[in-house]
């Protein structure tokens, strides 16, 4: 009986006793300092300007802030896991080796710098004023010929590790997990408007018909009124977002002719999606589970886009190719509105 006891406690000691993980102690600390501008950008995806900013927005914020477990960091440590796990694709478990710190620790850390990030700084992203559409507007006259284009709107699917309580919705065409973003960029690839949260499954046209965009659109408070959007033809056409002429076989000369200039303008929202997935890397893959976290982890994303393109950071050396926009190919279910292609000949016809 004794030597029953004695070996049922090694079992348990054993199977409670905590295992040692080797970790790189003040990585942050001692080691990040001594980077030079480039290397930290190539670290951590941003720039030290930017890093900058985002710590004088947030810190206070978070400085009461446990990290996680019993473990009490620094602002500035937990802005730079934080950055490190947007940057990369690595596991909780990398970055917690990395910079000396529990797992646990790690996601809290995202999580709530996500959310400060959410919370302090999405005014970053922000719809333009009749003035600025003016001269967005100018921008995209001089690169298509054509005039009033004040953004570029498209969906992209951000792939999910696993679909959130197994829901099958989440799962696009393609069969893999994901969440819908939406965005609308300007010329200058900024994203002026964001919506996501839509399971992987949801049309691009059902998303937009549900985000305060289409309303808006609607009803005329945000876009100028010689003013448009421009998307490809899984969106409905409007008098303020204009697709291409479906090609029946039957398109005109200058049907052809427009649709071409209205591509070559709807690529920057492409290449929007490339720099977005190219820089900050999580999100080609988002492991954690829980919606909220995910889409806070998004705007995030879209947030940290815009503070480096704000910047004026060369952002040619992230563009990668984003092979999950219009992962569904759903055609337009919803009825092209009249005004909508009066307005879309009215353009063409002025066209030189």
């Amino acid at each position: 009986m004794a030597v029953y006891l004695a070996r049922n406690l090694t079992i348990f000691a054993l199977l409670n006793h905590k295992r040692f993980i080797p970790r790189i102690n003040n990585y942050a600390e001692n080691i990040v300092p001594l980077f030079d501008a480039a290397l930290f950008r190539s670290q951590f995806r941003v720039t030290l300007a930017v890093y900058d900013v985002i710590l004088r927005e947030v810190q206070g914020y978070i400085v009461s802030k446990h990290g996680g477990g019993t473990e009490q960091i620094e602002p500035s440590k937990q802005l730079l896991i934080f950055l490190a796990y947007m940057a990369s694709q690595e596991s909780l478990r990398e970055i917690s080796v990395q910079f000396g710190v529990g797992i646990k620790t790690v996601h809290d850390v995202v999580k709530s710098m996500s959310y400060a990030i959410n919370t302090l700084l999405i005014r970053i992203i922000d719809w333009p004023s009749i003035q600025t559409q003016q001269a967005i507007s100018r921008d995209f006259q001089l690169q298509s010929g054509i005039p009033g284009i004040i953004g570029a709107l498209d969906g992209t699917h951000i792939r999910l590790y696993s679909a959130p309580k197994g829901d099958r919705d989440y799962f696009n065409r393609k069969q893999f997990p994901s969440i819908q973003l939406q965005v609308v960029c300007d010329s200058d690839m900024v994203i002026r408007h964001a919506y996501t949260g839509w399971p992987g499954c949801t049309h691009d046209a059902r998303v937009l018909r549900n985000s305060s965009l289409f309303e808006d659109g609607e009803q005329g408070n945000a876009i100028g009124q010689r003013n448009f959007i421009i998307a490809d033809s899984a969106y409905p056409l409007r008098n303020w977002l204009i697709i291409p002429f479906r090609n029946t076989g039957h398109l005109t000369p200058r049907q052809h002719r427009f649709n071409r200039r209205l591509s070559s303008a709807r690529q920057i929202v492409e290449r929007c999606y490339g720099h977005l997935k190219g820089r900050f890397r999580r999100l080609r893959e988002i492991t954690v589970r829980k919606p909220p976290q995910i889409i806070a982890i998004i705007i995030s994303g879209c947030i940290l886009h815009n503070l480096c393109v704000l910047s004026h950071d060369d952002v040619e050396d992230f563009i990668d190719e984003d092979h999950d926009v219009d992962a569904n190919f759903y055609p337009n279910i919803y009825l092209d509105g009249g005004c909508g292609a009066a307005r879309r000949n009215e353009i063409m016809n002025a066209l030189l």
